[in-house]
Order: C-alpha cells, then structure tokens, then sequence
C-alpha cells in the first residue's frame, strides 16, 4: 500500500465505516508506508483517535508528534479544526499549539525554493517534475525514476510555500510559476537540453506546471500531468496561444474514480484536441487520486508520446 492509497483508503473508511476503522488502519499500517510524510500520518491518526472518542489516546499522539518527533502543525488548523475540538479542551494544549506556531513561523521565514537533480547532465534532456500538496520531493522521486532509463534527468521541484512538517504546497501559482521559470533557466544555463525537456507535475503540483506553460512563464518540449487539480481550468484556458507557440505536447494521465480531478483532466483532454494541440490521456479505471501502479510503464510511453 503506498502512502497516498494508504490517505485514501482511511478516508473510505471513515466514510463508509466510520472513525474507529479508519483509526485502526492507520496505526496498523502508517508506520509501514515508504515515502510518507510522517507528520501527516500522525495527523490522520490523532484525528481519527479523536473522534473516535479516544481522547486521551489522540493527544498522546499529538504530543509524540510535536514533542518526540519535533513535528509542527498550523496554528489556525490547530485552534479551528472540528476534529480536535475535545483535544481544545485540555489544558496542554495551548501549549502545544504555541510551540507549533513558533515551528510554523520560523520554517516560513527560512523556506526557500529547492531542486534536487538527479542525472542531470550537459546535453541531455529532464524531467521537471512538481510534488503534489502537502508533499516534498524526496516522496515523488520514486514513482519518475524509470525517466532515467529513457536518457532523461530528474529536476524535482519543491515549493516554497510551507503548511507542515515536510508538507509543501503550490497554492500561490503565481509564485509556483516564477519558481519553476527560475530552476528551468538555471537548469539551462547549466547546459541541460531545455529544448527537449518536459514539465511534469501530480495532484496541485499538475496545476502549478500547467500554470506555468500556460502562461508562457516556461515552455517545456512537452507536460505530462498525473491526476491534475485544476478548479481554475476554464478561467485558464480561454487563451491558449502561448501553449500553441510552443507547440507544447500534453500527456494526461488519471483514475475515472478520482473525484477530485477526473472531470476536470477529461474537460482538458478535450479544450486541449478542440484546440489542435497535441494531447493524449491515459485513463486507469478505478484509480483513486493516486499514481497507477504500473506508472513506470506509463511514463515511458508518455516520454515516447512527447518526443
């Protein structure tokens, strides 16, 4: 089970069956998970403890979190969430939420944009490929490695904008896009083959590449986008010139029981033909928000799409 499955299936749960199962899956398997943002595994399972009705057991946790792991969590999350209203009533908690506050500002003000390179070398193509919310790119790295088998580098992408420990989001797209034109000109200037490189991006981090392309802030050989959260997408593809110069190929990729974000890459497929620009979707039948499991050999046909 991977850590996005692992997200989706407690949130079935919770649904279907309530808040005592979806608490139980999480402490079997939360510590089991690779490329998991552990802060956020905490999250869920204090959650699930508290309305569970296991109070005491939810801030424990929540404690272990912030005083043993050194975990933060978002102050105004803190003080406003439902879930935690019962854990509000305990005199400790004030405490706690201050000290996270302290966390918050401090890893705010010393935030800063990263790329980590993999492979990248003089000459040769890359992947840039933007982390989805509330994630990091040492979790992404993973699921693009088979990239490096097609000759390309790996350019991962991490926001500046902070929400949690190790959790990064790109909800400022106007900022996303100046930070993604300045690692592809940094990457360029390096002597990378930008020419022939392609933006990529899953969840949000589909949002923030396509916002760059879309605006001309970056013009990528090609886009593949996995699972794409797109809320603006009509408000951003009423011009649609900018992606026509570049003659910027578009790979779409996602699940048809993704709730969140199948409507939205099917609507894009469809501007995107109607419009004459070159696109293809591969859509995985009863995919959750999540990468498909053969992704290794969907990326590799993307890549072949694209070039």
């Amino acid at each position: 089970m991977t850590y996005t499955q692992l997200l989706n299936r407690a949130l079935e749960l919770l649904d279907e069956q309530g808040p005592e199962q979806a608490y139980e899956l999480m402490k079997e398997e939360g510590s089991r998970v690779e490329n998991a943002n552990q802060a956020q595994i905490y999250n869920f399972t204090y959650c699930f403890a508290a309305l569970s009705g296991r109070i005491d057991e939810a801030m424990g946790l929540l404690k272990e979190a912030v005083y043993t792991k050194g975990f933060w969590y978002d102050y105004q999350y803190l003080m406003e969430d439902e879930d935690l209203q019962e854990l509000r009533a305990r005199s400790e908690f004030e405490t706690l939420a201050q000290l996270c506050r302290e966390r918050q500002e401090m890893a705010q003000e010393s935030a800063a944009p990263l790329l980590a390179e993999e492979a990248v070398e003089a000459g040769k193509p890359f992947l840039m490929v933007l982390h989805g919310d509330q994630q990091n790119a040492q979790m992404t790295s993973p699921y693009w490695q088979a990239a490096k088998e097609q000759g390309y580098g790996l350019a991962l992408a991490q926001s500046s904008q902070i929400q949690v420990s190790d959790g990064y989001l790109w909800d400022d797209e106007e900022q996303a896009a100046q930070e993604i034109k300045d690692h592809w000109e940094k990457l360029t200037q390096a002597g990378a083959d930008a020419d022939r490189s392609i933006l990529c991006g899953f969840s949000s981090g589909g949002r923030a590449a396509f916002y760059a392309a879309v605006t001309g802030m970056v013009k990528p050989h090609a886009m593949i986008l996995v699972s794409p959260w797109l809320p603006e997408l009509e408000e951003w593809t009423e011009d649609l010139s900018k992606l026509k110069e570049a003659r910027t190929r578009v790979y779409l990729c996602c699940g048809d029981a993704d709730e969140d974000c199948f409507e939205g890459t099917e609507a894009l497929f469809e501007i995107l033909d109607d419009a004459g620009i070159e696109v293809d979707f591969k859509l995985c039948p009863d995919l959750d928000h999540d990468y498909p499991e053969n992704f290794s050999k969907i990326l590799k046909g993307a890549i072949s799409f694209a070039e």
